[in-house]
């Protein structure tokens, strides 16, 4: 039992040292992520019912395909909040989905499955919004099906970051067979590879791409969000950087490169476009 919670108190501290400064302590108890099947996890931050608070939700805004669950978690200590669609006063406050009231550590979750923007709030606190764009864009390759958060153009004005989803489909997993899978960035233009690595994951595979505006030419990779099992998809990754350039157009190649740990003679493989506006 000890072991066990040194490893889920490692993954939790590689994923607070994976962000910047000022959001280093909303990252929540990893063991707590063991106990929910959300694909994506928002934070709800220490301190977010203060109204100086620079965030609520965290993040505010994202950008995730079609049939992605979305698990909120509140990491502020005795404070309860809420998470419901809709605007404040709105007649269509809490129609969507409506977690109710949340104590400290506890998550609710809700899986999008129709394309649209979808604002949100917390009834005890209204002042404090977020918003979820889901996009129904999906495009078949030979071997994979490829989605992502913003469609086959991601603006950048509109959405720093995009949840970008791989599923086999020539190959059948099921949710509960550990698979690897290896992806690589590549600029069009120069030719040059800007990010690459093995991701270990299930069934399907989820990345995020974050903008990062700073000029550190580091790229950051953390994750998955929730402490990964056996029996479940672990979530989502993270890539972070300034590798994404407006106007550039990025090769995505994907492989799924081994199954129940045994790599695969003819691993399937693809690559797909993802162009950059803003």
């Amino acid at each position: 039992m000890k072991n066990r919670l040194v490893f889920f108190g490692l993954i939790a501290l590689a994923a607070v040292l994976a962000t910047t400064s000022s959001i280093a302590a909303i990252i929540p108890n990893a063991a707590a992520f063991h106990t929910f099947g959300g694909t994506y996890v928002v934070n709800i931050i220490p301190g977010a019912a203060q109204q100086e608070s620079l965030y609520h939700y965290y993040p505010p805004s994202i950008a995730v395909p079609k049939e992605t669950e979305v698990a909120w978690f509140n990491g502020d200590p005795e404070q309860p909040h809420t998470v419901t669609s809709g605007n404040p006063g709105g007649q269509d406050s809490g129609m969507i989905f409506n977690s109710g009231v949340m104590s400290y550590q506890y998550f609710f979750q809700y899986e999008f499955h129709q394309a649209g923007d979808y604002p949100y709030y917390c009834m005890i606190h209204p002042w404090r919004l977020g918003t979820i764009h889901v996009s129904d864009e999906v495009v078949q390759g030979n071997n994979f099906e490829f989605s992502t958060g913003t469609g086959s153009t991601w603006n950048l004005l509109e959405f720093d970051r995009n949840l970008l989803k791989f599923e086999p489909t020539t190959v059948s997993l099921e949710e509960t067979t550990p698979a690897s899978y290896y992806v690589s960035i590549v600029d069009n233009t120069t030719k040059q590879t800007v990010h690459n690595g093995f991701f270990p994951s299930t069934n399907n595979l989820l990345i995020e791409l974050i903008s990062n505006d700073s000029n550190a030419n580091q790229t950051i990779t953390y994750g998955p969000d929730r402490a990964s099992t056996i029996h479940s998809t672990p979530g989502a990754y993270h890539v972070q950087g300034n590798f994404v350039k407006t106007g550039a157009t990025y090769a995505i190649n994907v492989v799924l490169y081994s199954v129940d740990g045994k790599p695969l003679e003819s691993p399937p493989m693809d690559r797909f476009q993802l162009k950059v506006a803003g």
